[in-house]
């Protein structure tokens, strides 16, 4: 398999060989290579009260890349946004994005502007790629059994929750805005399918927040909002380089006529 997009410069065929049995905290800290990465699908719901229910969002679609340790770089397609979905490449602090739909200036197809990129393997608040994250999630699990097969590898699904309270002893990131210490003891429900070689295949999370004085009013009497989170994981280890547009199809933010 080779994928060639230069984002349209991506590369890809697996590389990385897969983890042994064992760890998923370590099977996963192994995957985090220079020049490989991984395939994501994810997708996401919200509750903003008993009027609406639950909605769930188009999909967010493509690849994640590793180096050092850590991720480096994403290029997804929000199939949520647009009208027919925006592409965005983030490397480090800048995006670049496309948007099939959007009018550009001199045949550009991409835009470019600064903003802190997200870089991480989610779902929701629960990082795969942190080992303490991850590790303490594994530790409040409840039941595990035999399940479905995804990416070609049997799996084994693992779930439990995990309070905010525990879960900001290893992300104190996570603490302030909406959620309060009142709130350190709401749970965060979740579920992971990992394969026989220690790798998340399914990674889903289910969870509240307190809609806080600015929303007040909009959950008709709920109180809180509800989101959950379904990321799906395949060809682990794929040799991937993700890098930016051509800079003759891209134009500055700034540089728009607004």
């Amino acid at each position: 398999m080779t994928l060639t997009v230069t984002g349209l410069a991506l590369y890809g065929a697996p590389a990385v060989g897969a983890a042994k049995a064992g760890d998923p905290v370590a099977a996963i800290q192994r995957q985090l290579v220079k020049g490989h990465g991984v395939r994501i699908t994810e997708y996401s719901t919200f509750n903003s009260g008993p009027t609406s229910g639950w909605e769930r969002f188009k999909p967010t679609k493509g690849v994640v890349g590793f180096g050092d340790g850590e991720v480096a770089a994403t290029d997804l397609w929000d199939l949520q946004l647009g009208v027919a979905g925006v592409r965005d490449i983030c490397i480090g602090e800048r995006i670049w994005e496309y948007d099939p739909k959007a009018k550009r200036p001199n045949g550009k197809k991409w835009v470019t502007f600064k903003h802190p990129c997200v870089l991480r393997l989610e779902t929701g608040y629960l990082r795969l790629d942190k080992p303490d994250v991850l590790a303490a999630v594994l530790a409040t699990t409840t039941t595990t059994k035999a399940s479905d097969t995804y990416d070609g590898s049997p799996t084994t699904l693992h779930e439990g929750s995990i309070s905010f309270r525990q879960l900001w002893n290893v992300r104190p990131d996570l603490r302030g805005g909406s959620l309060k210490d009142e709130h350190a003891d709401w749970e965060i429900d979740w579920r992971l399918w990992i394969g026989k070689d220690g790798l998340v295949r399914r990674a889903w999370s289910r969870w509240r927040e307190p809609a806080g004085d600015k929303w007040k009013g909009v959950t008709d009497g709920q109180g809180w909002f509800g989101f959950a989170n379904d990321v799906r994981y395949s060809d682990w280890g794929m040799e991937l380089t993700i890098k930016p547009p051509p800079a003759a199809q891209t134009i500055a933010f700034n540089k728009l006529k607004h």
